[in-house]
């Protein structure tokens, strides 16, 4: 669900970029997909070494999300279309419950918003 915070209607219309949102959304959630459908009943013990096998290749997964995320952030922002918009954006972002990783890569691109807004007020 954080994902989808971060990810949303908002975050396309200030980068326009729907379908590498779209992409990431999609990775998002395809995540629960192997955590549903385990061969084997989560809750015996028997297959402890099988349920952790399955949580350590989640959380390596929602670790590679969370760096695509990053770095699909850093490209968009750095070809914003408004930086009034990705200013509001950033602002809304800092009442979203996120991952922190996530909250420190949306506080870095203020610097993005201001070079945006440099080039808006030259114009």
């Amino acid at each position: 669900d954080n994902f989808h915070s971060i990810l949303g209607q908002e975050l396309k219309a200030v980068t326009g970029d729907a379908q590498g949102i779209d992409e990431v959304i999609g990775k998002v959630e395809g995540l629960v997909v192997p955590l549903e459908t385990v061969p084997f009943d989560i809750f015996d013990k028997r297959y402890q070494t099988s349920w952790e096998s399955v949580m350590s290749k989640f959380r390596s997964d929602v670790e590679q999300i969370e760096q695509n995320t990053k770095s699909f952030m850093d490209t968009s922002f750095k070809k914003l279309r408004s930086a009034e918009g990705a200013f509001d954006l950033l602002c809304k972002f800092r009442n979203i419950q996120s991952r922190e990783a996530i909250k420190q890569q949306m506080e870095e691109k203020t610097t993005d918003i201001l070079v945006q807004y440099e080039k808006e007020i030259e114009k």
